[in-house]
């Protein structure tokens, strides 16, 4: 199996854990790394994973039930780093409230160990902007 074949398994595998609300599966996917990094859409990063194991145990218990879709997979592998870039539609629950959005997201994984295993050191979710405001990027930008 390629390795490209093997990150898209892991991300994946990241995906089925956030939406089965299962943090043990997430101890699965990700890197147990005090470099490990997360920022959820729309706030700050969560450095080490046991803050962002913590940060999960937080969104599930808040939430009756979730669904992430993943579309537009990019997957790069570059020696034992790879990365995904995707984006995100997000369905959830609270307070008995339907509430949805969309994310583009960046998912870094590097090879672990002698298995070979993909493991998840970078999880990074930006809101989509709902309108474009400007149609051209700032001169600052360019």
């Amino acid at each position: 199996m390629s390795d490209e074949r093997r990150v898209r398994e892991a991300n994946a595998r990241f995906y089925e854990a956030l939406n089965a609300l299962d943090v043990d599966a997430m101890d699965a996917v990700w890197a147990d790394d005090e470099g490990a990094v997360c920022v959820h859409p729309g706030h700050e990063a969560i450095i080490g994973y046991e803050r962002v194991r913590e940060s999960w145990m937080l969104i599930f218990a808040s939430t009756g039930s979730m669904s992430v879709g993943v579309s537009e997979e990019f997957v790069t592998v570059a020696g034992d780093v790879a990365w995904v870039a995707c984006t995100e539609v997000i369905s959830l629950m609270i307070d008995d409230e339907l509430v949805s959005a969309s994310a583009h997201a960046t998912n870094i994984f590097r090879r672990s160990g002698v298995t070979t295993d993909w493991r998840m050191v970078v999880h990074h979710a930006s809101p989509v902007p709902t309108r474009i405001i400007n149609e051209e990027w700032p001169d600052v930008i360019n």
